[in-house]
């Protein structure tokens, strides 16, 4: 968990604060779960490929605003997504391993935010492995040689998510 966490919210602010259905996130999921009940199984590679093209954009800008280093290592980039998961409402983490060539952190299944507007929209299982792919994306731009996967995902049934980010030969 960040000490931002342990006290307060991005400044407090109570809409940060109710991430279960104030936050964007929501938005995409509700966007994912109507886009795979109209068009089926077939429309979640489409969505995956849409989040992969932002993320690479999103990476540059990154890159450019001096956010992240280029080539950076799995525990900067890892330490970098706390931020980012601050600001999608998860507040309780903690790291597992932090080596420059592996970073892994974990959020608890009471901690994940999204169950129930996942259930409530009908979203598919894996709705929160596709935003995902915007942060594939920025990897593909600032470290090509960064892999990142979501061994476990509470959204999946598993009792935590755990986020991996190992660097890979090129």
């Amino acid at each position: 968990m960040s000490d931002l966490a342990a006290s307060t919210h991005l400044g407090g602010m109570p809409v940060a604060s109710a991430p279960t259905w104030t936050n964007p996130n929501v938005g995409m999921i509700a966007l994912i779960a109507a886009t795979y009940q109209a068009y089926g199984e077939d429309s979640l590679q489409r969505l995956r490929d849409g989040m992969r093209k932002l993320g690479r954009r999103t990476g540059q800008a990154m890159l450019d605003q001096g956010l992240v280093a280029k080539d950076c290592s799995p525990i900067e980039w890892g330490r970098f997504t706390h931020q980012l998961m601050e600001l999608t409402g998860f507040y309780d983490y903690r790291e597992i391993t932090a080596t420059d060539s592996l970073y892994e952190f974990i959020v608890p299944s009471s901690a994940w935010p999204y169950h129930e507007p996942m259930r409530h929209l009908g979203a598919p299982a894996d709705a929160c492995d596709i935003p995902a792919d915007w942060d594939r994306g920025c990897l593909e731009t600032i470290n090509p040689r960064i892999r990142m996967t979501q061994p476990k995902c509470s959204a999946r049934g598993d009792d935590s998510c755990l986020w991996r980010y190992e660097l890979v030969d090129a």
